[in-house]
């Protein structure tokens, strides 16, 4: 009888056993997710309405944060996007979750400040959040010192040039002289946009670069082999450098009064003078007019205000006087993507830096009152001062413009659509203009005006006002713009017009002329074209401010870049220009800077291959080899870099890049300062190219130093097509223009066919045309004429010629080059699947094959990634997953991995979560997520499928592999009541599968802090449950000592009934059953199980009593269950009934029923899965 009552259990106990709460779900609110960028840290900010509970873990390096409120998973990334350290950003749970992903390994810290929750990721983030909490108390903390930006302004005279060195604080210098160079010390660090500068810079000077002592102060190093005199001094935050011509300006000449409004370029013209002397700009007699001398101290933009020279000693101790003129500052170049004219923009970050600092002009002594602009309107003031009459454009921002004289009119034009009032104009009594008014235009704002022959007009900033004064002179721009003719480009051959700060292009037709005209404005004052260039297909004309391009074919086009603006032809042909020479003379070879850096180059130019070949021919090679060698071992062991660099560059000359690369490590290796020259960086990276280090070339021309050759964009754009980095290399080659024609073969031809793809991906077929044809030029070989018609197959099927397109490709099929062959085979078996001819089952079977015959590079990624594409399409999801996989792990640098993981990731949850998986059987479904156990995302995304998956697993019994599943989930991925509630998942588990050691271990590892008293509560009977299974009872009811719910009692009367405790036994079931059937309804199974079990403890306590009673009362009631004849034989039993429970076992099979717990308990899992049981 002991044996038989041991195992017996009461089953409504565990009917009722588990439950857990439920999730509220809400709506997501209007909370704002932002990005920043700092030095050492990236900061995401979440800031919500009022404040909210967050959570936060990590799993390996991506982070989970959990959200009590949810937030709208739209946000703004900002310019510069995520950052360098944080990777990926994704949002989860209907916006409850955000997962970071952090660049490799990091410290990371969330905190709260008021209503935000904010993540700082990076290698320091202890000191980023210092402060915050409570803004009046925030101190500073120590920042790197970084580099304060030097604006540098040159200026070219008759008599002298200029540099003008503004800083944004006071700064000490010295000047160091050598025979051909200068050097500039500053004692502070600073940077300098070096492009700009060099596009400015007079013939006079060979170079101009920058470098660092050893405390990383700026140095600046001046190539001036003219021997002249150069004076210098220092005015508050600028330091002036004067580079006299001949001889020392007369003191007389620099201090010519500031009431001198206008200087007259032939004073000897009667004419001119004359009608100075009409208009009134002049108050003097004709001799004072005739006795002005032209004053050389002044460039033309010093018609704007004439500082007294500054005397005293700089640090030098050197005594020096010199004329300051008023700066701007620098301008920012944007780096914005090109666009057609139609389609144009203005470059917005260059427009929003700090306002350009201009100062108004001599003869305006001070600022004239002007009528504050309604939007959307602009009036222009007229006033005379100092007998100077000025149009005055009241902008309330930055505004670039364009001002010219063309057929006796004026035109001013800008980059913003206003309308312009011109009442007051023609309320004036005017005597040099008429006629004002506003042109029609597809854009911006054109104003123009009649002007008194002889009249020509001068261009000057007043903050924002754009101020045109009225003069009797020619006036030029102060900066004239540059420009270069390109025979290859991505928009074929062109012509480029250097410039920053670009607007709009504007198109407007001439109503004088009758022809149409493209101007583009420019926010940098007085930089124009000095004079009318002709071509054979358009005019660059003569402007003050901007451009003017009057066309002369109707195919035409202006395309505005963010380094200048593109002259091309929409025809195939494209624009007409003749070839620059490249004829290079030994006087061109010997030009060098007193650095070393190339001499007379094109602009954006920094490789001199002409001038590093030497002159050699091919069967010379070796004997100039060896001379240069020879040079090197005479040389000291300080200076064999010189002719080291030089033995490279004519290595890199002939081709031979790997020979390049070697020397310029030895040279890094031994002379830091000269590794850190431009020309030596883009060598490296050029090299880097060549031998196919791809990623190493990008890094080497990243460097900033390379900005603003195009030369170097072109590196830039192949290093980066190499990597798959398209939308980089598109916008570099647009950048670059032409593929120099001095390059060796084998370089321009990987260049141009690098540069043909990123045109074909661009849908640019004419740009790609240009660059095949110049590998066509050039006599291929045979591997390089088979990548040439794989590429015109490209563009011809593109344009839509698909049968010339394949002819090319079939014939490319037996081709030798295994390059074209294996590319061309993969168009053709997208082509066909594409238009039905093949299936994807053969398909994928075709490119299995293609995937031996070609391995290592962007190609097999391609073919994986659509290997799996093709594999999930066809439901094959372990194929597809698998080819997925391999892609990203064999090539996890390439650029598109973090695009395929992600991919693969929600194609694995979509599997779990979408229903798919419930049509595989558990043990498929549960056999896919061990292989790709890794793609589980983090958060409740991630939980549920686990979760979904276990519910599978304990439907068919499987509860160890259930158990593990949950166990690895309460280990590694849930903290707080998360933790807790599926540990008690995983508790229970473990006792239906008759483990109840591993079960109180899952509640001991889900211990966590702040439950609620209902969780609580039902950790604490599992617990006891757990204990008493392992034979402590005393244990088990003290853990459920103060509980008085119903499944306490259940519990108890477990206990009570397996220690034979029939007394307690008989009460606890009474007590479970209540007034269950004394309305007279039908019993339930489980209240009959009740009150089989109630019967046997009072039988086996012998109470005969309570039996009658129960005999009384459930007699009728229990005929109707499958109980009836236990329940007769129980309560009919006498005390001399020699009959025990063993032979009551014998013959009712259903009371043996009773030690069935798990049975049971799987009868009510049928019904619905674990993790909906409460």
């Amino acid at each position: 009888m002991i044996r038989f009552v041991a195992t017996l259990v009461p089953v409504g106990y565990f009917f009722v056993l588990f439950c857990l709460p439920l999730v509220a779900v809400s709506t997501p609110s209007d909370a704002k997710v932002q990005f920043s960028n700092k030095k050492t840290f990236d900061r995401v900010t979440f800031e919500f309405e009022k404040p909210t509970k967050f959570s936060s873990q990590k799993f390996g390096s991506q982070i989970l944060i959990e959200f009590n409120t949810p937030f709208s998973s739209k946000f703004d990334k900002g310019k510069r996007g995520l950052g360098k350290y944080i990777k990926t950003f994704l949002t989860q749970d209907e916006g409850r979750e955000a997962v970071v992903t952090m660049q490799g390994k990091l410290e990371y810290k969330v905190y709260r400040v008021a209503n935000k929750i904010i993540l700082d990721v990076g290698p320091e983030v202890e000191s980023a959040s210092n402060g915050l909490e409570d803004p009046k108390d925030r101190k500073p903390f120590n920042k790197k010192k970084t580099k304060s930006p030097v604006s540098v302004r040159v200026g070219k005279h008759k008599d002298y040039e200029r540099l003008v060195f503004e800083w944004p604080k006071q700064v000490n210098y010295s000047i160091t002289n050598s025979p051909d160079k200068i050097s500039i010390n500053f004692d502070s660090q600073g940077s300098v946009d070096l492009q700009a500068v060099r596009r400015q810079l007079p013939r006079s000077f060979s170079s101009f670069n920058l470098s660092e002592d050893k405390n990383n102060n700026l140095v600046v190093i001046i190539g001036y082999p003219k021997q002249s005199t150069i004076k210098h001094s220092k005015l508050d935050k600028k330091i002036v450098l004067d580079f006299l011509n001949s001889k020392e300006i007369s003191p007389q000449a620099r201090d010519t009064s500031e009431e001198e409004s206008t200087r007259l370029e032939n004073k000897s013209d009667k004419q001119t003078v004359a009608l100075a002397e009409k208009l009134g700009l002049e108050s003097g007699s004709k001799k004072e007019i005739k006795d002005l001398r032209p004053n050389v101290s002044l460039p033309k933009a010093d018609i704007q205000k004439t500082l007294k020279p500054a005397k005293g000693q700089d640090i030098n101790g050197n005594k020096s006087d010199s004329v300051l003129e008023p700066e701007k500052k620098p301008e920012t170049r944007s780096r914005e993507p090109s666009k057609l004219v139609k389609d144009l923009s203005i470059n917005q970050n260059f427009l929003s830096d700090p306002k350009w600092k201009v100062n108004s002009p001599t003869n305006t002594t001070a600022a004239l009152p002007y009528s504050a602009p309604k939007k959307g309107q602009i009036s222009i003031e007229f006033s005379k001062s100092n007998n100077v009459s000025s149009m005055r454009f009241g902008w309330a921002e930055n505004v670039p413009a364009a001002v010219f004289t063309r057929a006796g009119y004026l035109w001013a034009v800008f980059d913003q659509e206003v309308l312009l009032d011109v009442s007051k104009l023609k309320s004036e009594i005017l005597q040099i203009i008429s006629l004002p008014q506003q042109i029609d235009s597809d854009k911006g704002t054109v104003f123009r005006a009649k002007l008194v022959d002889g009249v020509s007009a001068s261009v000057w900033r007043d903050g924002n006002i754009w101020v045109v004064d009225l003069v009797p002179q020619q006036s030029r721009p102060d900066v004239a713009l540059q420009f270069v003719t390109q025979q290859t480009s991505p928009q074929g051959p062109r012509v480029f017009v250097l410039a920053e700060g670009i607007g709009e292009a504007i198109i407007v037709t001439d109503p004088e002329v009758g022809d149409r005209l493209f101007i583009v404005p420019i926010l940098p004052l007085s930089r124009g074209v000095e004079a009318n260039q002709t071509f054979a297909q358009f005019n660059l004309l003569k402007s003050i401010q901007g451009i003017v391009i009057q066309p002369l074919i109707d195919e035409l086009e202006v395309r505005v870049m963010p380094d200048g603006v593109a002259v091309t032809a929409s025809s195939f042909k494209g624009l007409e220009v003749s070839d620059p020479s490249k004829v290079v003379t030994q006087e061109t070879l010997s030009i060098r800077s007193a650095d070393g850096l190339p001499g007379g180059l094109e602009p954006g130019r920094i490789f001199n291959l002409a001038s590093w070949r030497q002159g050699a021919k091919p069967h010379e090679f070796l004997d100039f080899k060896q001379r240069i060698q020879h040079e090197i071992s005479q040389a000291t062991s300080i200076a064999r870099s010189g002719p080291r660099l030089s033995l490279a560059q004519f290595y890199f000359a002939k081709g031979l890049s790997a020979e390049t690369m070697g020397l310029l490590r030895t040279i890094s290796s031994v002379d830091e300062e000269l590794s850190r020259r431009p020309d030596v960086i883009a060598l490296r990276g050029a090299s880097q190219f060549i031998l196919g280090r791809f990623a190493e070339a990008e890094k080497e021309l990243d460097n900033g130093l390379l900005n603003g050759f195009s030369e170097a964009e072109l590196w830039r754009g192949a290093s980066n097509a190499a990597q798959g980095k398209w939308a980089a290399a598109i916008e570099h080659f647009a950048r670059a223009g032409e593929i120099p024609g001095d390059y060796p073969r084998n370089f321009s031809t990987q260049l141009a066919l690098w540069a043909a793809e990123a045109a074909i991906r661009a849908e640019d077929y004419r740009g790609a045309g240009v660059f095949l044809d110049t590998i066509a030029d050039g006599k291929p070989t045979a591997g390089e004429q088979a990548r040439l018609n794989y590429l015109r197959g490209r563009v011809l099927y593109a344009s839509n010629d698909i049968t010339t397109a394949l002819n090319y490709w079939r014939r490319l099929i037996e081709a030798p080059d295994r390059w074209a062959r294996v590319r061309a085979q993969r168009s053709l078996i997208e082509h066909d699947l594409q238009s039905n001819a093949i299936t994807r089952t053969e398909a994928i079977e075709k490119l299995e094959q293609l995937r031996f015959a070609w391995r290592g590079d962007q190609l097999e990624f391609n073919l994986l990634r659509r290997l799996g594409e093709l594999y999930l399409e066809e439901k094959d999801f372990v194929s597809g997953l698998s080819a997925l996989r391999q892609a990203v792990t064999f090539f996890p640098n390439n650029v598109e991995t973090g695009v395929v993981s992600k991919r693969m990731i929600n194609e694995f949850s979509s599997i779990y979560t979408d229903g798919t998986a419930d049509s595989m059987t558990p043990l498929t479904a549960l056999s896919m997520y061990d292989q790709f156990r890794e793609l589980t995302p983090v958060g409740r995304r991630g939980d549920r499928i686990i979760q979904r998956l276990a519910d599978r697993l304990v439907e068919v019994d499987l509860l160890d592999r259930a158990s593990v599943l949950l166990d690895r989930q309460v280990k590694f991925r849930l903290r707080g009541k998360q933790k807790a509630i599926v540990g008690s998942k995983l508790a229970l588990i473990r006792l239906l599968d008759r483990q109840p050691r591993l079960a109180l271990d899952a509640l001991n590892e889900s211990v966590s802090p702040g439950l609620d008293s209902r969780l609580a509560l039902e950790r604490k009977r599992l617990r006891s449950r757990s204990v008493f299974a392992l034979g402590d009872s005393e244990s088990a009811l003290k853990l459920i000592k103060n509980d008085d719910s119903r499944k306490a009692d259940l519990l108890r009367a477990d206990i009570y009934w397996r220690t034979q405790d029939w007394e307690r036994s008989a009460l606890t079931y009474q007590r479970l059953i209540g007034d269950t059937g004394k309305d007279g309804r039908r019993l339930s199974d489980l209240s009959a199980t009740l009150v089989v079990n109630w019967v046997v403890s009072l039988s086996m306590n012998g109470q005969k009593d309570k039996l009658n009673e129960a005999r009384q009362i459930y007699a009728a009631m229990m005929d109707s269950t499958r109980y009836r004849e236990a329940f007769r034989l129980i309560t009919n039993k006498t005390a001399e009934d020699p009959q025990d429970f063993r032979t009551l076992t014998e013959r009712f099979q259903e009371i043996g029923r009773f030690q069935g717990f798990l049975t049971s308990y799987r009868e009510k899992l049928r019904d619905q899965p674990l993790s909906k049981i409460q």
